[in-house]
Protein backbone atom coordinates (compact mmCIF):
# COMPACT_ATOMS: atom_id res chain seq x y z
CA UNK A 1 0.00 0.00 0.00
CA UNK A 2 1.30 3.48 -0.82
CA UNK A 3 0.37 6.84 0.70
CA UNK A 4 1.32 9.93 -1.26
CA UNK A 5 -0.08 13.09 -2.79
CA UNK A 6 -0.28 13.23 -6.57
CA UNK A 7 1.12 16.48 -7.93
CA UNK A 8 0.74 18.01 -11.35
CA UNK A 9 2.49 16.05 -14.06
CA UNK A 10 2.30 12.79 -12.09
CA UNK A 11 5.01 13.82 -9.63
CA UNK A 12 4.91 12.02 -6.27
CA UNK A 13 4.15 14.56 -3.54
CA UNK A 14 4.69 14.64 0.20
CA UNK A 15 1.91 12.90 2.13
CA UNK A 16 2.11 15.36 5.07
CA UNK A 17 -1.16 17.28 5.39
CA UNK A 18 -0.70 20.87 4.27
CA UNK A 19 2.57 20.25 2.41
CA UNK A 20 2.45 20.67 -1.35
CA UNK A 21 6.12 19.89 -2.02
CA UNK A 22 7.51 17.01 -4.04
CA UNK A 23 8.49 13.91 -2.10
CA UNK A 24 12.17 13.04 -1.83
CA UNK A 25 11.87 9.68 -0.06
CA UNK A 26 9.66 6.73 0.74
CA UNK A 27 9.48 5.57 4.34
CA UNK A 28 8.60 1.87 4.31
CA UNK A 29 7.05 0.06 7.27
CA UNK A 30 7.74 -3.67 7.54
CA UNK A 31 4.89 -5.82 8.78
CA UNK A 32 4.02 -9.54 8.53
CA UNK A 33 7.42 -10.15 6.89
CA UNK A 34 6.68 -7.74 4.04
CA UNK A 35 9.42 -5.04 3.96
CA UNK A 36 7.13 -2.64 2.07
CA UNK A 37 3.83 -3.37 3.79
CA UNK A 38 3.14 0.39 3.88
CA UNK A 39 5.14 2.99 1.93
CA UNK A 40 4.58 6.67 2.61
CA UNK A 41 6.14 9.49 0.58
CA UNK A 42 7.60 12.51 2.36
CA UNK A 43 9.68 15.56 1.49
CA UNK A 44 12.96 16.16 3.34
CA UNK A 45 11.16 18.25 6.00
CA UNK A 46 8.55 15.67 7.02
CA UNK A 47 8.29 12.04 8.11
CA UNK A 48 11.24 11.71 10.50
CA UNK A 49 8.84 10.91 13.35
CA UNK A 50 7.90 7.67 11.54
CA UNK A 51 11.45 6.40 12.00
CA UNK A 52 10.96 6.43 15.79
CA UNK A 53 8.22 3.76 15.72
CA UNK A 54 9.27 1.20 18.38
CA UNK A 55 6.88 -1.49 17.09
CA UNK A 56 7.81 -1.73 13.38
CA UNK A 57 10.97 -1.84 11.31
CA UNK A 58 11.15 1.31 9.15
CA UNK A 59 13.38 1.86 6.12
CA UNK A 60 14.05 4.90 3.94
CA UNK A 61 14.34 4.82 0.14
CA UNK A 62 15.28 7.84 -1.95
CA UNK A 63 12.85 8.85 -4.71
CA UNK A 64 14.81 9.29 -7.92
Amino acid sequence: MQHYAKLEGGVVGCNQWGCDGPATRWIDMERYGNPRFLSTAYCADHGDWELNDPFHTMRVREIK
